[in-house]
């Protein structure tokens, strides 16, 4: 049973490992210049980030075994960073999906931590090893960029034919990304809310008359416009999918892109979606509840879910 000591050390981690994450996460919007950039300080602090959660779980690791999988995690984001840290690198789309991967392992591990369930010993652990074969292609496919050799699997693929891709769409939507994490990180306000309503509005003035992007551009504005939702878990879901999203619009595979169901159900989709297909039914049993979920959403999908379901339990 931890003593009152424990708990006070184990929110300070708790409150110190938030701050790294936000580091790195900001880091990850803006990776590919930051990576480029030959003033290495950038890459610095996203790699002190990591370092920094590693050493804090090892410390009280004999205390608290959970902390195990969450310090073995960030060692090895941390030497994805580290492989890096003094080297220029162009990177492509693949290894910054495998580096945001990477980030999402790690943030899953400590947002169970900081949970009311908690995480315990055995979860850590399954997360850790299913997450392994990740941090591997990661390093791999680093090596193959510094030697010149990329892996088949980071090889840029030919855009859909019959798609064209908008010019320079990534560069155009992280200028409205940047401010707008920034914004996520502001109390919460009705005119903070509305500040960035406006910014993600902006972002349908990209790709005018594509459907798909404009589908994802209304629903996370839909999202971020509903008071319900807390800028913390706003963020994640929006950043990454308009970010992925742009990704797919420069590379005229537009056709792909579609909000994600958790996405959809933040931006209240329910009440416009159209039936049948987009729709599941929820019975009474919590215990089929479950397996109607499990059958329907992937593992990043069940995580917003339950983060939704823990902010309004709380509430």
């Amino acid at each position: 049973m931890p003593t009152n000591q424990d708990q006070k050390i184990f929110a300070i981690f708790m409150e110190e490992a938030e701050e790294r994450l936000e580091t790195l996460q900001t880091g990850l919007t803006e990776l590919p210049a930051i990576m480029a950039d030959a003033d290495r300080e950038g890459v610095t602090a996203i790699y002190r980030a990591a370092h920094s959660i590693k050493g804090a779980a090892a410390m009280l690791m004999d205390k608290m075994p959970s902390l195990t999988s969450i310090n073995k995690v960030s060692k090895r984001l941390e030497d994805c960073f580290k492989m890096v840290k003094d080297t220029p690198l162009k990177i492509d789309a693949t290894t910054q999906t495998l580096y945001t991967k990477g980030f999402e392992v790690l943030k899953n591990l400590i947002d169970r931590a900081a949970s009311p369930a908690g995480l315990s010993e055995e979860m850590g652990e399954k997360i850790l090893q299913a997450s392994l074969p990740l941090y591997d292609k990661l390093e791999n496919n680093l090596k193959g960029l510094m030697s010149g050799k990329a892996s088949p699997a980071t090889a840029p693929a030919a855009p859909a034919t019959g798609t064209p891709g908008v010019a320079n769409a990534v560069n155009q939507v992280m200028t409205v990304l940047k401010p707008m994490l920034q914004g996520f990180k502001q109390a919460e306000s009705p005119e903070s809310r509305k500040q960035l309503a406006g910014l993600c509005a902006r972002l349908t003035k990209i790709g005018v008359g594509i459907e798909p992007w404009q589908t994802l551009v209304k629903t996370a504005h839909g999202a971020i416009a509903n008071p319900k939702n807390s800028f913390k878990v706003l963020a994640n879901p929006i950043i990454n999918e308009l970010k992925q999203g742009a990704e797919l619009l420069q590379a005229g595979k537009a056709n792909t892109i579609a909000p994600s169901a958790a996405l959809s159900t933040l931006g209240g989709a329910k009440a416009t979606a159209k039936p049948a297909s987009g729709e599941i039914t929820i019975p009474a049993d919590p215990k089929e509840v479950v397996k109607v979920l499990l059958k329907t959403f992937n593992k990043q999908q069940l995580q917003a879910i339950a983060q939704l379901l823990i902010k309004h339990v709380k509430s």
